[in-house]
């Protein structure tokens, strides 16, 4: 007989195998099919979700029958699961520290080179036969440069790593670290206007909460310099997205580079589609086959445990 019904997304063949051994399986894609992936959260025992969002009425629908969502990713802020909601009706809510880490590092520096050495224009130029307007491409070296990371997790913990590869200079905010642990990385902690004001590139690595909800508004992208960066696979929240619009619509940044946006998938007629100065890719960076089975993978198992009325191993939430 089967643990319970599970609510999965598209994850890897062998992940959804093993689940299949042990419970009854809903596999659907949130972003093509919205509506199934709503009825659905509240017909089940437990959620395994990595976009799919699951809201307070959900679980109140579930009437108790919900024990569990487990995320495949870090982040459990309000565009993925209604804490209070999980608080409210004793649903157990759980995530994998450190599981997308290394990806997401990884997609930072492939857009910090694609941003300072304009290699997707570049590409375009060469596939329209505009070999001869090479030098429209000029473009800006990362040693010696100073990158500004906004956060000291895991993630930015591995980026700092990385910029001593790249003889960068590293300045730090997050106030809830020590300071010593971001000059033992060879970093210097500073205050966020401080970052922002004297980076070369800025990018964004904290979570999504009160604080840090619009975070980056008009008041700070002015502080940054005209020939600065911004990259955010983090939490599209966190940076106000009209202003960031007008930011690079006047030139007052060089260009951003975006994993993530406040709205996601974002409407078709989005300001941000008609900058030449942007890079957007949608929500990929832990989006990797390593990175994709330690998620799916740990995010399983945690179910499985509450399903055999054990305790999952890293609890966001306390459940029943």
């Amino acid at each position: 007989m089967p643990l319970g019904r599970i609510l999965v997304e598209e994850f890897q063949p062998d992940v959804l195998k093993w689940l299949r051994q042990k419970v009854e399986l809903v596999v659907v894609n949130p972003w093509v099919e919205p509506e199934r992936w709503e009825l659905e959260a509240s017909r089940v025992d437990a959620v395994i979700s990595r976009k799919g969002k699951i809201t307070r009425e959900q679980m109140q629908k579930s009437a108790g029958r919900l024990k569990i969502i487990a995320r495949t990713g870090v982040g459990v802020d309000p565009s993925r699961v209604d804490l209070d909601g999980a608080k409210e009706f004793k649903v157990w809510v759980t995530n994998q520290p450190g599981s997308n880490s290394v990806s997401v590092t990884e997609l930072v520096f492939g857009q910090m080179i694609a941003l300072v050495r304009h290699t997707f224009e570049a590409n375009k130029a060469v596939k329209e036969n505009r070999w001869s307007e090479y030098l429209k491409f000029i473009g800006t070296e990362l040693a010696e440069k100073t990158l500004g990371i906004i956060g000291m997790g895991n993630i930015g913990t591995r980026v700092a790593l990385r910029a001593l590869a790249f003889e960068m200079d590293c300045l730090v905010y997050d106030p809830y670290i020590p300071e010593s642990h971001v000059t033992a990385l060879g970093g210097k902690w500073v205050g966020l206007d401080e970052l922002l004001a004297e980076s070369d590139v800025v990018t964004i690595h904290c979570p999504l909460t009160p604080d840090t909800n619009g975070m980056i508004d008009e008041r700070r992208l002015v502080l940054m310099k005209a020939s600065a960066y911004l990259i955010n696979a983090a939490r599209g929240g966190i940076v106000k997205e009209d202003v960031l619009w007008s930011a690079l619509k006047q030139r007052q940044i060089a260009g951003a580079a975006l994993d993530v946006v406040e709205n996601e998938p974002p409407p078709k007629n989005h300001p941000l589609f008609q900058l030449g100065n942007v890079v957007l890719t949608p929500h990929i960076g832990a989006l990797t086959f390593e990175a994709s089975k330690r998620g799916e993978w740990g995010a399983a198992e945690e179910v499985i445990r509450v399903l055999e009325g054990k305790k999952p191993k890293n609890p966001v939430i306390e459940g029943a």
